[in-house]
């Protein structure tokens, strides 16, 4: 197989990661219910939730795929003026992935089984688990909103900024991700200033998550009709948006 050959495939895996990732991941976003701060409530919406460990599993899975993507795109900037930051943002997204696949964990199976103990223990023995799962949720929330900080903010900063500065893919796709991450980085900065959920904060992170995931669906388009393309017909500069 020719170097060609090999480096159109492996265009192809990353915009196939990237569309994955971004498909899953509102998936699961979307079937991840948004319940009442009351830790009495939540509790008893995790008991009653049969998805809940395999709509966090579905989280996890597009956070693994989207950065695998991350990295196929590091390799494609690599050359070029962009590669720095494409390759710290590729840093970023490793330590902001492992942060927010702990926090998912202890979100996703961590709490369910202490919301399904607090539902069948006495009513003495429901206040402990009532005071261990507000405990766990603590933890959890901090280290989710580090890794809002780190991956969602720093690592799509970085690749929004390699875009511009690479002349590889479209400016306003730059500047979308750049976008993406300022506002990212700026809710989690508003959680862990308050230390807690902070509404304004909650509803900056869902627009701009919502702007990730259409960013890496675009980019993966976009990477895909490059990769498929015949090698005479393929440019040297800009991939081209059609």
């Amino acid at each position: 197989m020719s170097s060609q050959s090999v480096q159109r495939s492996s265009q192809r895996l990353t915009a196939v990661l990237l569309m994955a990732g971004a498909v899953i991941g509102a998936i699961g976003n979307a079937l991840h219910p948004h319940v009442a701060v009351s830790m009495t409530s939540k509790l008893q919406a995790i008991a009653g939730n049969e998805a809940w460990v395999a709509i966090h599993l579905t989280i996890l899975v597009a956070i693994l795929l989207v950065i695998g993507g991350l990295v196929g795109l590091a390799r494609l900037l690599d050359d070029g003026p962009g590669g720095p930051l494409a390759r710290l943002g590729i840093a970023a997204a490793l330590l902001g992935g492992g942060l927010a696949t702990v926090s998912t964990s202890i979100d996703g199976f961590a709490m369910k089984p202490l919301a399904l103990n607090w539902a069948v223990a006495s009513t003495s023995d429901a206040a402990a688990v009532l005071g261990l799962a507000g405990a766990v949720q603590v933890v959890g929330f901090a280290i989710w909103s580090m890794a809002i900080l780190v991956l969602f903010g720093g690592a799509f900063a970085c690749f929004g900024a390699a875009f511009v500065i690479s002349g590889r893919f479209p400016a306003w796709l730059g500047w979308m991700a750049i976008a993406s991450g300022v506002g990212s980085a700026v809710a989690a900065l508003l959680q862990i200033a308050n230390t807690g959920e902070v509404q304004t904060a909650e509803t900056l992170f869902f627009a701009t998550s919502l702007l990730a995931t259409l960013w890496a669906f675009a980019v993966g388009v976009l990477v895909w009709r490059d990769g498929r393309a015949p090698d005479g017909a393929r440019a040297p500069g800009p991939l081209p948006v059609q």
